[in-house]
Formats: structure tokens, sequence, C-alpha cells
């Protein structure tokens, strides 16, 4: 997530993501939120989720997986 290029893959995800998908990626981008707040490239990841969380007023309450198990 921290890398010029990869970022960029993450971003879309979190574009692309199905609702439900898109609240596992938050998921497990949380942890490192304070590691990405040093680096360029993760500020750019952290802005993408700032920017959805001010537009859509996402609650990532309760994390649960897709009902087939595929993300």
């Amino acid at each position: 997530m921290k890398d010029q290029y990869a970022n960029y893959v993450v971003q879309k995800m979190i574009d692309v993501a199905e609702p439900g998908q898109r609240k596992i990626v938050m998921h497990k981008i949380r942890p490192h939120i304070a590691t990405l707040r040093k680096y360029t490239y993760g500020k750019h990841i952290l802005a993408k989720l700032e920017k959805y969380y001010m537009k859509n007023g996402v609650d990532l309450g309760p994390i649960c997986g897709p009902p087939n198990g595929i993300i």
C-alpha cells in the first residue's frame, strides 16, 4: 500500500468494490493507518478513504465476509 504504483491498485479496489467487499478492504487497511500516514503514497489511500467516508457516511460496524467467501 505504500508503493508508488501499488497504492493505485488499492485506490481502484476501493472505487470499484461492491459495498461488502469495500467494507472488508477498509477493515484490512484500518490497522495500517498510522504507518500509511508516514508515506506519501499511503496518504493517497487515506485521502481516498476519507473522501469515501465523507461522501457516503460509511459505517464500518461489524465485519462479515461475503456469503460465498470470495473477496
